[in-house]
């Protein structure tokens, strides 16, 4: 698996910590991958991912036209 550096506004770094907290996901590694298959699954459903993105995990066979 790749390691990735972003840098987060104050809000995201406490929404992370307290995902964490709370026991739903393991570490902050968790939540940020959680939070990108659902941004992924959300273009695919709305249509607006690349014609050549994969069918994300979860997603349907159909999806919106772009």
């Amino acid at each position: 698996m790749q390691t990735r550096t972003v840098k987060l506004t104050e809000r995201l770094n406490t929404f992370i910590e307290g995902a964490v907290a709370s026991g739903r996901y393991l570490d902050d590694g968790d939540v940020v991958r959680e939070a990108l298959r659902l941004l992924a699954l959300r273009e695919w459903e709305d249509g607006t991912a690349p014609a050549s993105a994969p069918v994300p995990a979860g997603a349907t066979a159909s999806r919106k036209a772009a």
